[in-house]
């Protein structure tokens, strides 16, 4: 497993720390194609979240393998928020198990539908032998946002005793003009369907203020 933010994260949630973010500079660097405006700020959140930057080092550099192919993109999206090459991203937390937050914005195609289909239910186990059960599922009922939507919930979890952890959230991507969003929203105790909503109304919103 390389560096991502999911191993990041398990390793503050297991030991119910706080403080997960980096300590570098907390503003995401925009890429020439779009105005830095664009991507989420913590002012437009609710109360409590604080920008994350990465890591500057890595905490697990081991390889992982998934049951499914292709599924190990699949939980990227709680490692790391899945951006696409080039993709610009944000990211907060709002303590130290969560809720996490990742915002994407990029001119590839939506992807997120193709790459969760076959992975409804999958294990993910590390050149160590850990492993990480996962299970995926779409969400019709989420309010409409822009075009080719996705949503889903996913949830995943492994370990014993002291070491146990559970992690649930969402995975929505929306095509906004020119532009695919993808806003990842989990914690160790899962997170408000309704603030899921509203982050991601809010990010719409931004991009198309900005067009």
């Amino acid at each position: 497993m390389s560096h991502r933010w999911f191993p990041s994260v398990l390793l503050c949630a297991a030991a119910l720390v706080g403080g997960c973010g980096g300590t570098g500079d907390p503003t995401p660097a925009p890429s020439a194609a779009e105005p830095p405006e664009t991507l989420l700020t913590a002012k437009d959140l609710p109360g409590g979240y604080s920008p994350s930057p990465p890591d500057a080092t890595p905490e697990v550099t081991v390889a992982s393998s998934a049951s499914v192919a292709g599924c190990d993109e699949v939980l990227d999206y709680f490692r790391d928020g899945g951006p696409a090459p080039g993709a610009k991203q944000a990211r907060f937390e709002a303590g130290g198990t969560g809720p996490f937050l990742a915002e994407s914005l990029s001119t590839q195609a939506p992807a997120l539908a193709e790459r969760a289909g076959p992975c409804r239910s999958f294990t993910d186990t590390d050149g160590e032998g850990a492993t990480t059960s996962v299970s995926v599922a779409p969400v019709t009922d989420f309010p409409s946002l822009g075009a080719d939507e996705h949503v889903f919930t996913m949830t995943a979890g492994g370990g014993t005793g002291d070491d146990a952890y559970a992690m649930s959230g969402y995975l929505v991507e929306v095509r906004v003009g020119a532009l695919t969003c993808t806003i990842v929203h989990f914690g160790q105790l899962g997170v408000d369907r309704a603030e899921t909503e509203s982050i991601a109304r809010a990010a719409v919103e931004k991009i198309r203020r900005q067009r």
